[in-house]
């Protein structure tokens, strides 16, 4: 994967993000900015996604803690093999929502 298809994936997934939270009538602030995803709760509580450019890996943190994610064939998993989407619909819950990705 190069830098332009790096950035494509991520953007991807940010755009997949928002609109499950459209869809959903969720009500969570999302605001991109540069190379950071942001998800703000009611409670303020926040999910940062951000590009690690570098290493072209995908970043999440969370109540979860801080999660790092490689792009294998297309999908965004661990060292482990979880999936970014089994971490986020978790850090979803922590923040007090339940959505499938």
């Amino acid at each position: 994967m190069n830098i332009a298809q790096f950035h494509q994936a991520v953007e991807h997934v940010w755009q997949q993000i928002e609109e499950k939270i459209d869809d959903e009538g969720l009500s969570i602030d999302t605001e991109i900015q540069g190379a950071v995803c942001t998800l703000t709760f009611d409670d303020k509580s926040q999910i940062i996604i951000n590009k690690q450019e570098a290493m072209l890996e995908l970043w999440l943190a969370s109540k979860l803690g801080g999660i790092h994610f490689k792009n294998v064939d297309g999908e965004w998993v661990t060292d482990e093999g979880n999936t970014f989407w089994q971490h986020l619909e978790e850090a979803f819950i922590r923040h007090g929502e339940t959505v499938s990705f």
